[in-house]
């Protein structure tokens, strides 16, 4: 086997590369402050073709005409649906709609000529639980126009973003499949029933238990 041969002489070290010249650091730009009109709804009661409003005196004779509707009351009292004095619907709506604590009811009237068209309202809200019950009704000449669903969102919303509520929830009786429909747009969910708590007009019928938690509503895309 042969020898390796013998190594030769090292070669010379690689030139060194001129370095780049250090760039001297950029200042801090100063950070714009934020536009307030950007970071506050300063519109939280308008929807896409209603808003909702303060109750004024002008509006309870049609609002109590309208809760005396037997085309409206079905819908809306749990118990019998006795015809009651407008005087004595006059001071609930004035009740419901006083909005001098958490608890606050609106007028809901068209966004192009202000024209009423029902009445909407959360109540029962506890400042501990952050829960709320919604209730809503519309005229119903004014009914099937998208109002309903507005009218939902809006409330919702402000709920949310001015109340800081956590939960949204409400009650409908099982044989009114619109409301029903209109709430699951809107995104309420159904929780339970109460089954044949309700008996009206001779047969019985469940209560639908729904809600919307504010996590729903921040990841849906309803605006």
């Amino acid at each position: 086997m042969s020898a390796d041969p013998p190594a030769g002489p090292a070669p010379p070290p690689a030139p060194a590369q001129p370095t780049e010249p250090t760039q001297p650091a950029q200042p801090a730009q100063p950070t714009r402050p934020a536009d307030p009109t950007q970071l506050v709804d300063l519109d939280a009661l308008a929807g896409n073709s209603v808003r909702l409003r303060a109750l004024n005196e002008g509006d309870l004779p049609q609002l109590c005409a309208w809760w005396a509707d037997p085309r409206i009351t079905p819908y809306q009292v749990v118990g019998p649906p006795h015809p009651r004095p407008a005087s004595v619907l006059a001071e609930w709506f004035r009740t419901r709609g006083a909005n001098d604590g958490m608890d606050c009811g609106f007028c809901i009237v068209t966004k192009d000529s202000g024209e009423l068209v029902g009445q909407a309202a959360l109540f029962g809200i506890a400042p501990k639980d952050r829960c709320a019950t919604l209730g809503i009704f519309l005229g119903p000449e004014h009914q099937g126009r998208g109002y309903g669903s507005d009218a939902v969102r809006t409330l919702v919303r402000y709920g949310f973003a001015q109340l800081n509520l956590h939960r949204v929830e409400l009650g409908v009786f099982g044989f009114n499949a619109h409301a029903i429909a209109t709430y699951r747009k809107v995104g309420f969910v159904e929780e339970g029933r109460r089954r044949q708590a309700i008996y009206r007009s001779g047969a019985w019928h469940d209560e639908v238990r729904m809600s919307i938690l504010r996590s729903e509503w921040d990841a849906s895309s309803i605006p």
